[in-house]
C-alpha cells in the first residue's frame, strides 16, 4: 500500500528554531494526522472511538484493513459491512458485519436483525452456519487435558464424530444408523447373546424367516381382523389353502389319499346297507293255511315191505296200519319283520373348537 505521508521525524525538521515553515510543509504537517470529519473517525468525549464505513448503503461499505506490513499490496484481514453474496452484483449484499481474509472470502458473518453467524458464508440460515470449502473438517470441539482430544468433530467425510458418551434427553430420530454393536449376521444362534449387540431388521428377518419360514400354518385364536402383518388367512386367497371348515390330515407318501393338497370328507354321511353291522330282526308269520293230516287204517291187505305194520288188537289180528300221510297240505308262509331307523345321516364330526387357520406369507 502506497502511503504519501511525511513521517515524524521529517515533520520535526519544518519546525526547528528559527525556521520558518512553508505553506507546503505546514499541508504535509495537517495531511499526516487525522482528521475526525474528513476521514471517517471521530472521539467525542465520553464515547468510544468512532469509525465510519466508506460506501454506500446500498453496496458493501469497507470499515478497517489490516495489514502484516503497508510494503503489502493487500490487506490480510478486512472488515466490512453488508457484503455482498455475489461481488459483480449490487443488490446482493448483506446486512451486517464481515472479516473476510486476503482471497476476499469472508470468514466470519454476522447478520443484522437475526443475529445469524456464518462460517464461510454471508447466507447463514440458522443460528450458527458453517459452510467448508473442501476443508476436512468443519467444527471441533477440543478437551482440556494436555494431549487436547478432540471429543466432538464434525467433517465433510466421517460425518459427526463424538469419542465418549453421548446423553440425549429427549427423542431422537437417526435416518441411517450404523455402529460397531450392530450386527447384520442373519444366523444369531452362533453369536453370543448380548444386551450391547443390536440385530439389523434384515438380519432379524431372515432369522425369523428360517425359523419361520413362507408357507408354514398355524392357529390363530384372536379376531381374524386383527391377524399380524405378514400373514394371511387360509381362505384360498393371497396364495393360501382354503381350509374354511376343514381339518386337517397328516401326509402319507404311501396313501394317495393323504398327498398334499388333496381333500375329502364330509361332515355328515347315511350307512348304506353293505356298510351296517350284522345284526338280527324280529317279526311275525301270517296266520294262512289251516290244514289237517290223514292216516288210512285198512282192516286186511298184505303190504309186506312197504313200511306196513300188523296191529293186534285184544288178540287178534285185524289188518294193517298205514303210517305214511297222503301228500295233501303242501303251503307255504309269508313274514314280515317290524319296521325300524328313520333313514337319516349321522354325525361324522369328532368334538371341535373353532379356531382359524392362517399361513406366513
Amino acid at each position: 500500500m502506497e502511503i504519501n505521508k511525511k513521517n515524524r521525524t521529517e515533520l520535526k525538521e519544518y519546525f526547528k528554531i528559527n525556521d520558518k515553515p512553508t505553506q507546503e510543509e505546514f499541508a504535509d504537517f495537517i495531511e499526516a494526522g487525522l482528521n475526525q470529519v474528513e476521514d471517517g473517525i471521530a472521539k467525542v468525549q465520553g464515547n468510544p472511538i468512532s469509525i465510519q464505513a466508506e460506501g454506500e448503503r446500498v453496496g458493501t461499505q469497507e470499515v478497517l484493513d489490516l495489514y502484516e506490513s503497508f510494503a503489502d499490496d493487500n490487506p490480510q484481514w478486512s472488515i466490512n459491512l453488508n457484503p455482498r453474496v455475489n461481488s459483480d452484483e449490487p443488490t446482493s449484499n448483506q446486512p451486517g458485519i464481515n472479516i473476510k481474509d486476503a482471497t476476499g472470502q469472508s470468514r466470519l458473518f454476522i447478520k443484522s436483525g437475526e443475529g445469524n453467524v456464518g462460517v464461510g458464508t454471508l447466507e447463514p440460515t440458522s443460528k450458527l452456519a458453517i459452510e467448508g470449502k473442501n476443508i476436512p473438517s468443519l467444527l471441533s470441539v477440543t478437551d482440556t487435558t494436555n494431549n487436547r482430544t478432540t471429543i466432538f468433530e464434525v467433517s465433510k467425510k466421517e460425518g459427526v464424530t463424538i469419542k465418549g458418551a453421548l446423553l440425549v434427553e429427549g427423542d431422537i430420530t437417526i435416518k441411517n444408523l450404523k455402529a460397531d454393536n450392530i450386527s447384520s449376521s442373519v444366523d444369531l444362534d452362533k453369536e453370543e447373546a448380548s444386551h450391547e449387540k443390536i440385530p439389523t431388521q434384515m438380519a432379524v428377518k431372515n432369522y425369523v424367516d428360517t425359523r419361520m419360514p413362507k408357507g408354514v400354518i398355524v392357529m390363530w385364536s384372536g379376531n381374524i381382523v386383527n391377524i399380524p402383518t405378514g400373514w394371511a388367512l387360509c381362505n384360498g386367497v393371497q396364495g393360501t389353502p382354503d381350509l374354511s371348515g376343514r381339518f386337517i390330515v397328516g401326509f402319507d407318501k404311501e396313501n394317495p389319499e393323504y398327498q398334499v393338497g388333496k381333500i375329502g370328507g364330509k361332515d355328515e354321511i347315511t350307512l348304506n346297507a353293505s356298510q351296517m353291522p350284522a345284526h338280527n330282526h324280529t317279526g311275525n308269520t301270517s296266520e294262512i293255511g289251516d290244514h289237517v293230516h290223514n292216516i288210512s287204517h285198512p282192516a286186511s291187505g298184505n303190504d309186506s315191505g312197504n313200511g306196513l305194520k300188523t296191529i293186534t288188537m285184544d288178540g287178534e289180528t285185524h289188518g294193517t296200519l298205514n303210517t305214511k300221510t297222503k301228500s295233501a297240505g303242501k303251503h307255504k308262509h309269508s313274514f314280515t319283520t317290524n319296521k325300524t331307523g328313520g333313514n337319516q345321516p349321522h354325525e361324522n364330526r369328532p368334538p371341535y373348537f373353532v379356531l382359524a387357520y392362517i399361513m406366513k406369507l
